[in-house]
């Protein structure tokens, strides 16, 4: 995945937020959603994928906004500590 198609991406979710506020078409934004992730399909984060697939464009943007991008598995967290507890 790009960062050129991260930012496209990121723009296309977060306009489609915005014209949903505004109560304008969102059909424009659909498509370009749709078309970057059929671009980003075998170079995306898997839960990236899940998100998009699935419909939570809001989930699909705060992964994007928060850089939870990575290739590797992510960091423990105390969180994860305590459940093992």
């Amino acid at each position: 995945m790009t960062d050129s198609q991260v930012k496209a991406l990121q723009t296309s979710l977060y306009e489609m937020m915005e014209r949903i506020e505004r109560k304008e078409a969102i059909l424009e934004q659909l498509e370009d959603i749709g078309r970057l992730q059929v671009e980003i399909a075998d170079t995306a984060p898997q839960q990236l994928c899940h998100y998009l697939e699935r419909r939570s464009y809001a989930k699909a943007l705060e992964f994007l906004q928060h850089g939870l991008i990575h290739d590797g598995p992510r960091p423990p967290t105390a969180d994860d500590e305590e459940k093992h507890l």
